[in-house]
């Protein structure tokens, strides 16, 4: 019976400290100041595409009735930090002559499935800088057809058509799995567009969990505005609130 109990104690033990503690961040990215409007989107060519784009507005800065600015990505700098790549490839599709979703983050390593859903030929530009691999340039003449893309390297990537040169995307690659993207989608796990999230009250709140106790570096992208940081320190239990306003983005100086 003291055996017993000896050995329940001793996996007691172990189950306690191979437990791993975490704590959350959570955030809002919100705007100073007046808005800018967002401006009209005008197709050039083809009748699909014209019929399409016609009212559609930009979607490189779009900010929130409650002043939460969307498409933003934030994410954590951390070497030891893990990295998951999903177990099915998430989606960047060409719908209604536009890039859908605008902005998708992903962690390294992982493949995205490029695709159209359009009746007309497009074209996948990929400017990346850091993985030659990954700066494609392909044309999707059928509709449905699908092109893996892998990428290995940490870094925002700008998708243009060339055929059609109003279209633009990012893939914005993170080094981990700590990352979020302010107003991207629902509480029901659906995309929520542009113009739904302009009459939203969203304050651009994010919200990243399981984080290790640890110091980091907190990071955060948008296409238009730039890169923000900060140091953050995450404690075994809790939650940690970082925020930021777009005027603590800075914009990087065009080589």
């Amino acid at each position: 019976m003291k055996a017993m109990r000896y050995v329940t104690t001793i996996s007691a033990i172990i189950l306690i400290t191979g437990l791993s503690y975490a704590g959350t961040i959570t955030g809002k990215i919100t705007y100073d100041g007046d808005v800018p409007a967002r401006s009209m989107l005008k197709a050039t060519k083809d009748q699909h595409c014209i019929d399409a784009v016609k009212g559609t507005k930009s979607e490189a800065l779009v900010v929130s009735k409650g002043t939460g600015i969307k498409n933003v990505v934030v994410y954590l700098r951390s070497r030891k930090a893990k990295v998951t790549p999903p177990a099915k490839n998430p989606v960047m599709d060409q719908m209604n002559c536009a890039y859908s979703p605008h902005v998708l983050a992903v962690v390294a390593g992982t493949t995205v499935d490029i695709r159209s859903s359009d009746p007309v030929a497009h074209n996948v530009h990929s400017h990346a800088k850091k993985d030659p691999e990954a700066a494609v340039n392909w044309q999707i003449a059928q509709q449905g057809k699908v092109f893996p893309l892998t990428l290995k390297k940490a870094e925002p990537i700008k998708f243009t058509c060339d055929i059609h040169n109003w279209m633009t995307g990012y893939i914005v690659v993170v080094e981990n799995d700590h990352f979020a993207v302010t107003g991207d989608k629902d509480k029901d796990g659906k995309w929520i567009s542009s113009d739904a999230y302009e009459k939203s009250s969203d304050a651009g709140t994010y919200t990243i969990a399981n984080v290790p106790a640890g110091k980091y570096r907190i990071q955060v992208w948008h296409e238009e505005l730039g890169l923000a940081n900060r140091t953050v320190t995450v404690t075994d239990s809790g939650e940690v609130e970082e925020s930021f306003t777009s005027s603590d983005f800075k914009k990087k100086k065009a080589k």
